[in-house]
């Protein structure tokens, strides 16, 4: 019985504890990503009553794309069924995507990012649905300044953990809730950014000519101008402008998703601004892909324009724009501070990291000096960062083909 324990232990890959306890942090969102994916399954079933019986795909996609998540999800197959496509019951075929999950998990700096990551969406969705952290706003002036406090008894916080603000509101609540804003900020301005970057791009690089130059002079007009000033500039107007904030006010993002005005405009700001990277790259990109033979092959086939764009080429560059979304994320959120800190960013009273930092610019010139607030702010924003920015180095080197081992 030793032996084949032994020889069990051999083949583990590195770092393979960590991999599993990601994979288990990450299971409410690949239940998520799977149940998108069999609404898209079922969508394309109905559509198949519509397609000539010749040109129908074999039957039985659902059961199919079923029995891999089921897979997926036990820990019996490696790979998460595509949301899109053919699904095939055998995922062990070796393929880019393959690849860089194989690599990502050996990597144990990589998996332990990861799992701080999911940690900080997890603390953020409770605090969005009111289950931590309630009523951060709420303050009591008699508990004003109140420092740090730590209970005696163990796992048991303390009457204020970490301390109150000058208006008696709980720092750990403004903590909280300023991860939750930044996550929304992060993610939907990079997803902003990114879109219209690799739109533009892909158009650009595909059809040339006085398409690709009026594009080229779009981002090297917008890149000439410095991104701060221009940030200011859209935030000043939006937030500003009665007519505006008015129409703003009385819109679905407003009274329905509660998006409060500063929230919309950093996202708005960070996305219209940080796209032009993303552009470049993807044309470059394009131009280099777009005489290879498999393009060829599909123009010749009488494919259309749209489905050679996003069917055949944009999957050989969507890992430039992972990546590319990795670095936007962090760069929306240190503007996100930035913009509060000048006093266009996030609405006053508005939890977020930058407000609580440029709260604290005067609770650090008092005599006794209160340092809590823009510690608690400073150490969550460094924690995400860090994790953020670790794994996206980590993806940048396992989508690298010239690193493959």
């Amino acid at each position: 019985m030793g032996a084949p324990a032994a020889a069990v232990r051999k083949t583990r890959p590195r770092g393979w504890f960590l991999a599993v306890l990601a994979r288990i942090a990450s299971w409410p969102f690949s239940l998520l990503l799977l149940l998108l994916g069999l609404v898209l399954r079922a969508i394309g079933s109905v559509r198949l009553l519509w397609t000539p019986e010749g040109d129908r795909p074999p039957e039985g996609r659902i059961r199919r794309y079923v029995v891999r998540s089921t897979r997926y999800l036990t820990g019996r197959s490696r790979l998460m069924p595509p949301l899109v496509g053919a699904v095939a019951l055998d995922d062990d075929g070796k393929g880019q995507w393959s690849e860089m999950r194989r690599r990502l998990c050996r990597d144990r700096v990589a998996m332990a990012c990861w799992i701080g990551i999911v940690l900080y969406l997890y603390v953020a969705l409770l605090a969005a649905f009111g289950v931590i952290a309630t009523d951060p706003d709420r303050g009591d002036p008699n508990a004003d300044f109140r420092p740090p406090t730590i209970s005696v008894v163990p796992l048991e916080l303390g009457e204020h953990p970490l301390g109150t603000d000058f208006l008696g509101r709980e720092v750990w609540k403004l903590t909280v809730h300023g991860a939750k804003n930044a996550l929304w900020i992060g993610t939907f301005s990079a997803l902003v950014a990114c879109t219209i970057g690799l739109v533009l791009g892909a158009v650009a690089g595909y059809f040339g000519k006085w398409i690709d130059e009026i594009i080229v002079w779009l981002y090297a007009t917008l890149e000439s101008i410095p991104y701060l000033l221009l940030m200011l500039a859209l935030s000043f107007v939006f937030q500003k402008n009665l007519s505006l904030r008015d129409g703003y006010e009385a819109s679905f993002l407003k009274q329905d998703l509660h998006i409060s005005l500063g929230l919309f405009t950093i996202i708005l700001a960070v996305g219209l601004t940080f796209w032009v990277g993303v552009c470049r790259i993807v044309r470059a990109e394009f131009i280099r892909l777009r005489d290879r033979d498999f393009v060829l092959a599909a123009r010749s086939l009488g494919i259309p324009t749209h489905r050679v764009i996003f069917r055949h080429i944009v999957p050989n560059v969507f890992h430039l724009v992972l990546v590319s979304f990795s670095l936007l994320f962090m760069g929306a959120i240190k503007f996100e501070v930035i913009l509060s800190f000048l006093g266009v960013g996030m609405e006053e009273g508005e939890a977020s990291w930058g407000q609580m930092i440029n709260q604290a610019k005067v609770e650090l010139m008092r005599a006794d000096p209160v340092w809590w607030q823009i510690g608690a702010a400073t150490a969550a924003m460094f924690g995400l960062l860090l994790c953020v920015n670790l794994f996206t180095d980590a993806l940048r080197d396992a989508l690298d083909p010239r690193l493959r081992n």
